[in-house]
């Protein structure tokens, strides 16, 4: 299997305006100061909080979880396969790129339909079938994820 880079696996460049417009739709879940550490391809934030943890808002479940009591101890995990595999999906990642899938600048990857709506969770164990992934604009993806899960409603 060809290795993958981080520029496969994350969205690690947005200006402020980009980080603020893509994460207003979750303003109802998360609030208070942070800032990006970057976001999985599906879409997932990785966010650095000022108490100095990093804290996983998963747009799949709309559940935001601690992953990490420091950024050192975070950026130690990221670096460990397990840790890409589980929160990355590393492995659907390069099924998606085997099958012609890539998103672009602004992009990341959707589930047709949602878990939310019915749709299978790769974060459950669920099988993902690469037809039913595609390629969207990150604010549309984070716009239905927040809309199928309720938020703001």
């Amino acid at each position: 299997m060809p290795r993958l880079t981080w520029d496969d696996l994350l969205v690690q460049e947005m200006t402020a305006d980009q980080f603020r417009d893509w994460m207003s739709p979750w303003f109802g879940v998360i609030s208070g100061r942070m800032a990006p550490a970057f976001m999985s391809k599906f879409g997932s934030w990785f966010l650095r909080r000022p108490g100095g943890h990093v804290e996983m808002l998963d747009v799949l479940t709309g559940q935001v979880e601690r992953v990490a009591d420091s950024y050192e101890v975070f950026m130690r995990e990221v670096n460990e396969q397990w840790w890409r595999e589980t929160y990355l999906f590393s492995e659907l990642v390069y099924q998606l790129h085997e099958a012609g899938k890539a998103p672009g600048p602004g992009q990341c990857y959707a589930l047709a339909p949602h878990p939310a709506l019915g749709g299978p969770n790769p974060a459950n164990g669920d099988a993902i079938d690469p037809r039913f992934v595609m390629v969207s604009d990150v604010l549309v993806w984070q716009s239905i994820c927040a809309q199928s899960l309720g938020v703001g409603q």
